[in-house]
């Protein structure tokens, strides 16, 4: 049986790490406070990730094992703790012997500009934690160790949709701006994916490949939720910014289970 740590319990890392217990690997994670959690085969640690952070005995147990996927945004820790913590886990990692790492980074990566953006451009974030994270891509890619980023776009799923945070306005911008998004099931269908295949280094998008305009998803969104109507602005300057996410359904076959976003809609 496989083992492999999930730094980041979160939204997102929960649900991963019980689809992998369902599929038979053996699961450790960590977050800041650990909880009560009906998943009684996840083995849970707390860690507070700073630039610092000692190695306890606990802490190598926890990187006890075949994989490690990091999953914790920087939003959540100060830059140098971000970086320097990350440093620390993963270089104890592979000293550790662990052969393959994932870090899930973000296509905010890429600038608020027109253009398509697939694995081949370069990065040029503007943002300071998109920055934060192209410094952590940057680093663990020159590790000596399997790597893969994978950078999700806009992330929809249990509950957590935009439209939440649009509905009702009436001042809104890029009405014609094609939506980014990808659903939660999806990233982690394609996790697991890169779990079951190591090599190498390598880079994934994680995006649905139909992009509607801004206007008509939200509004048909808001709509099919009963939420207030959304109104925008006329777009006299379209943004036309594309993120391409193909490039790991030719490399593995994969399909997006939800690959417009008019099917995702709030659970």
């Amino acid at each position: 049986m496989k083992k492999v740590t999930i730094i980041g319990l979160g939204w997102l890392g929960m649900p991963l790490a019980e689809q992998l217990i369902q599929q038979g690997w053996i699961v450790k994670g960590s977050k800041r406070e650990v909880t009560e959690n009906s998943q009684t085969k996840l083995i849970q640690y707390p860690l507070l990730l700073t630039a610092n952070f000692p190695i306890t005995s606990e802490v190598e147990q926890l990187l006890n094992s075949d994989a490690l996927v990091i999953n914790i945004p920087p939003s959540k820790i100060n830059e140098i703790d971000y970086i320097d913590g990350i440093k620390r886990l993963v270089s104890q990692a592979i000293l550790q012997n662990v052969q393959h790492l994932i870090f899930v980074s973000s296509t905010s990566v890429f600038p608020q500009q027109s253009g398509l953006f697939d694995e081949n451009t370069i990065p040029d974030a503007e943002e300071k934690s998109a920055q934060t994270l192209l410094a952590v891509e940057n680093w663990l890619l020159s590790q000596q160790i399997d790597v893969d980023i994978v950078r999700p776009a806009g992330l929809v799923g249990k509950k957590r949709h935009p439209v939440y945070y649009l509905s009702g306005k009436t001042d809104l911008k890029n009405a014609l701006q094609p939506v980014n998004l990808v659903h939660l099931d999806d990233c982690i269908r394609a996790i697991i994916c890169l779990l079951n295949s190591p090599k190498g280094k390598r880079v994934y998008h994680l995006v649905a490949p139909i992009h509607p305009a801004r206007e008509e998803y939200y509004r048909f969104v808001a709509k099919q939720c009963k939420l207030a109507d959304l109104h925008f602005l006329a777009d006299k300057q379209p943004l036309i910014r594309v993120i391409q996410g193909l490039k790991i359904c030719r490399d593995f076959g994969f399909s997006y289970q939800y690959d417009n976003p008019m099917q995702m809609l709030p659970d």
